[in-house]
């Protein structure tokens, strides 16, 4: 077990680590973006309309939710008006 215990601490010390780079080269790269943005004098405007083709993930949660109540909804059934079988005179 003192291997499996040594590799789960690299384990988890790589994690962090990898936490770490991420987030420094996350910032290096809105810092860059940032400096473009500011360079080429860009705008919101500019954006309007580029990403309105990608779904988020807060539309497919809602997507599936009306799916799941759709499906555990009870089903209502019509009720109609019968129609008598007698032509309208009585037979007494």
């Amino acid at each position: 077990m003192n291997r499996v215990d040594e590799i789960l601490s690299q384990q988890k010390r790589l994690e962090e680590e990898l936490k770490i780079a991420m987030e420094e080269e996350r910032d290096a790269v809105l810092k860059d973006i940032k400096a473009k943005i500011k360079m080429f004098d860009f705008k919101a405007a500019d954006f309007k309309g580029m990403f309105k083709t990608r779904i988020t993930q807060k539309q497919v949660d809602e997507f599936l939710e009306r799916k799941k109540a759709e499906v555990t909804k009870p089903k209502t059934v019509k009720k109609g008006v019968s129609k008598s079988l007698s032509s309208g005179s009585n037979d007494r």
